[in-house]
């Protein structure tokens, strides 16, 4: 007998190598370094990084802790840090975990300088015209001068961040470009510039080193084309059960404050997701979820753990069944738009509490 489960993220391994794939096939001769950061975009590190262990190059994460806990599955696979390099203190676990600072600031290189814990590779970030973190590209050379003559540091990268790539016809992004050839066209050490809106709107950004994250898990970076106009296959799958179904007469009330109100004698179900599990409480009375293959309005407030929904269209559904609030049959995409915001603030927002369950 199944055991009994209230929510569930089915993450789709097969569905994920697909998507290293896609990108693989864009990145023609650049290295891929996975952007797996906030707990590989709420998919679950360690369910992701051995999935994809023999298809790239190498993982981004944001802090020194994802670094670790990435470290613990990728064997030897390098590991950039992209932020946290924000005490000397830092330096100890970097060297001990094998892990790949990012300077951006002067003062950081003055730490390298003071220690005996020097990595052995360094990447260098420099400001393009994000104006987020970064060195002046004035300073960059005179930077690298000094990190080489470090003792312990046998390789530095010169990196940049996109701003607006996801925007295909975005002049500062043209800029960006521009500005990030003239700095490394002479470097001989590896190059870093392509995000995941990169490699799909900008060809010109894909050299060296790319660090495709949002598009891995099959969801596109830009909103001129979806995730499956990109051939991209969505790996988290997320998903409730009906709690309870009932009837209610036309004038019925339903939910916290009252918001919506039965026009006429309508069928309803609970559903035992909400708030608290990373459901937008903004997307009360507007979104919708999947139900025996029929789409399911939202309505009334989404609530702390349930949520309720117009069973109009699903005329067999009874409690126990299956709803789906993403995945293979609604993308992230479509609710993010519901929620006026962006599908990578959906997938890392699933709440712990829901089971991540690999698939495939």
């Amino acid at each position: 007998m199944e055991k009994a489960w209230r929510t569930r993220a089915l993450i789709d391994l097969s569905a994920l190598r697909h998507n290293v794939g896609i990108a693989r096939s864009m990145a023609g001769d650049a290295r891929i370094f996975a952007v797996v950061k906030a707990d590989a975009y709420g998919h679950g590190i360690n369910n992701v990084v051995p999935a994809i262990l023999d298809a790239v190059d190498g993982f981004a994460v944001a802090t020194v802790e994802e670094g670790i806990r990435c470290r613990e599955s990728a064997g030897n696979s390098p590991i950039m840090v992209l932020s946290e390099f924000n005490s000397p203190d830092n330096l100890k676990m970097f060297c001990e975990y094998h892990l790949q600072p990012v300077v951006h600031r002067a003062d950081q290189v003055d730490w390298i300088d003071k220690t005996e814990h020097v990595p052995d590779y360094v990447w260098l970030k420099f400001d393009t015209g994000m104006n987020r973190l970064g060195i002046d590209p004035e300073r960059v050379q005179d930077l690298v001068t000094r990190l080489s003559e470090s003792i312990g540091i046998k390789k530095i990268g010169l990196m940049s961040h996109l701003a607006s790539a996801d925007d295909v016809q975005c002049d500062q992004t043209q800029e960006q470009l521009s500005l990030f050839a003239k700095i490394v066209d002479r470097h001989p050490g590896d190059v870093s510039l392509a995000n995941s809106a990169g490699v799909v709107g900008w060809p010109r950004s894909i050299r060296g080193v790319i660090r495709p994250g949002l598009m891995l898990y099959g969801i596109s970076p830009t909103p001129a084309k979806s995730g499956a106009d990109l051939g991209l296959l969505p790996v988290m799958q997320l998903e409730t059960r009906l709690i309870a179904v009932k009837n209610v007469d036309a004038g019925a009330a339903v939910g916290y404050g009252g918001t919506w109100i039965a026009r006429r004698p309508t069928r309803i179900g609970v559903a035992g997701f909400g708030y608290a599990d990373g459901y937008p409480r903004c997307i009360s009375n507007r979104g919708a979820v999947i139900v025996n293959g029929h789409r399911a309005p939202v309505i009334g407030q989404v609530s702390m753990d349930m949520m309720t929904i117009d069973l109009s269209d699903c005329e067999d559904a009874i409690e126990g069944d299956i709803v789906q609030l993403w995945g293979s049959a609604l993308s992230a995409e479509v609710v993010a738009q519901w929620a006026q915001t962006i599908a990578y603030e959906l997938i890392c927002g699933v709440s712990p509490r829901v089971p991540r369950i690999t698939v495939n």
